[in-house]
């Protein structure tokens, strides 16, 4: 029996999924003691192939690839979950830049030495080598202190066990017997509804920075306005199925996407209601300064000023997808 399962869920990574997949044939752990299940929701490039040539390449390593007729992430989740020989089941995007060769030693020395059901990792935007152009900007304004949660441990370095919620990525197997497997009606943030189910079961994850996975960032402002977007859905169905789950914080990007839809009305009916409109723009350019202030601080820590203005609307436009997300579905759901 193998200790340690990894599912890659992909479709259209034929870009990143060569080298993902090669950092974890090259890990310094026994071939014996793990396999790779790669799951494709029927992709439309030269993904399979490549994945195809590779286990042709690497006859001494067990990956298998299998199919995932829904498509979605969360389906594919569960098509290698329920595949996985492993004591230990992981969940590794096919677009991530893992970087070294001990990755799989630390996820099996940490889970046993502290009893762990789950395991947390960072996972950092700032690719090493990733040193201009937008990705590099992108992940910059991400990981400011406006552009993530303050809960989260996305980008710490602390070591012990901590919220699931924040990244968990791999589980003991006996965790899908108590709280289920994934929600495949789910599109985006199918892991943190999944978390939190792990959260209310009173399981915590271990997390350090031994197990660290660098995630790529988005190559445009439109593709992270795409990417936010889908995770403000995601939210929405989470607190529609848990509304227990529903912070303050959750409000936040919903706040900031109201406010930046209501200025050019204030403005408008500036004369007719002096005082409404005063109090919208007024907000408006305050949280305006707020990012403006933000990049221009992550710009001049990187000897760059010219930037500062694309790091501000990075992180806008990362709260302006998820409220946008969060508030449409929202709307929908409520109208049904």
């Amino acid at each position: 029996m193998k200790y340690l399962s990894i599912v890659i869920p992909i479709r259209n990574e034929e870009k990143f999924i060569a080298d993902t997949l090669k950092s974890m044939i090259e890990q310094d752990y026994p071939r014996d003691r793990f396999e790779l299940l790669v799951v494709d929701g029927r992709s439309t490039d030269s993904t399979r192939s490549v994945v195809e040539r590779l286990i042709r390449d690497n006859p001494d390593t067990v990956i298998r690839l299998l199919d995932n007729p829904g498509l979605l992430s969360s389906r594919a989740r569960n098509v290698g979950i329920r595949a996985a020989e492993g004591q230990l089941i992981a969940v590794i995007d096919g677009h991530v830049h893992i970087p070294d060769r001990y990755l799989f030693q630390n996820m099996e020395s940490l889970k046993e030495n502290n009893n762990a059901l789950c395991l947390s990792r960072p996972a950092p935007l700032d690719v090493p080598g990733l040193t201009g152009g937008a990705p590099f900007w992108i992940a910059v304004a991400r990981k400011s202190w406006l552009g993530h949660s303050v809960k989260s441990f996305i980008y710490s370095e602390f070591e012990g066990f901590v919220d699931p919620m924040s990244a968990g990525f791999a589980y003991d197997r006996s965790v899908f017997d108590i709280v289920g497997y994934f929600d495949e009606t789910f599109d985006a943030a199918e892991d943190v509804e999944f978390h939190y189910r792990l959260k209310k079961a009173g399981i915590k994850a271990f997390t350090a920075p031994s197990l660290m996975i660098y995630s790529y960032p988005r190559e445009s402002l439109g593709a992270l306005f795409r990417q936010q977007t889908r995770y403000g859905e995601g939210r929405a169905r989470l607190v529609k199925k848990h509304p227990e789950s529903f912070t303050k914080e959750t409000l936040v990007p919903v706040g900031i996407f109201c406010m930046t839809v209501l200025t050019p009305f204030a403005l408008l009916l500036l004369p007719i209601m002096s005082m409404p409109s005063f109090v919208v723009i007024n907000i408006f350019l305050l949280y305006f300064a707020i990012i403006c202030i933000t990049g221009l601080f992550e710009a001049l820590k990187r000897r760059h000023v010219i930037q500062a203005f694309y790091i501000a609307l990075a992180v806008w436009i990362t709260h302006f997808g998820l409220g946008w997300g969060f508030s449409k579905t929202w709307i929908r759901n409520s109208i049904k």
